[in-house]
């Protein structure tokens, strides 16, 4: 008997996304990277404390962030680390212009799942994202 279920694809159009990005190219490739590979309910924060509040309006209902590190109010790590402290399964990708050994050392030390340093393709976003899903 074969196991079916490991090659069904998430239904990505089901899934609701927060993108914490105040770079407004940089939120549109992500927009539209997403977008390709299914995803439609997708919200946008311009930084980190209202990513925190939107994420609290869902009630958690979140199966994917994708984070800025650089952002006013609260930076991408620190966002994370709240979203750690409440949602320690959340699957969190982090974007970088500045993805140096501290940097990693510290995304990784709070539980990120994935970063990828800007600038960034659509191509390797969805990289990223199959990854955390497991496909």
């Amino acid at each position: 008997m074969t196991d079916h279920t490991s090659s069904i694809r998430p239904n990505f159009s089901e899934y609701q996304v927060i993108i914490a990005e105040d770079e407004p190219m940089a939120t549109k490739l992500a927009q539209g990277a997403l977008k390709l590979m299914g995803f439609r309910r997708i919200f946008h924060a311009a930084d980190g404390l209202k990513a925190l509040k939107l994420l609290n309006e869902l009630n958690g209902d979140v199966q994917l962030i994708v984070s800025d590190w650089n952002m006013p109010e609260i930076n991408g790590l620190e966002f994370l680390r709240a979203v750690r402290k409440t949602y320690p399964k959340m699957r969190f990708v982090m974007l970088t212009g500045n993805a140096n050994k501290d940097f990693v050392i510290a995304a990784r030390k709070y539980g990120v799942d994935a970063y990828i340093a800007k600038p960034f393709t659509p191509d390797q976003l969805k990289s990223k994202v199959e990854a955390i899903f497991k496909l």
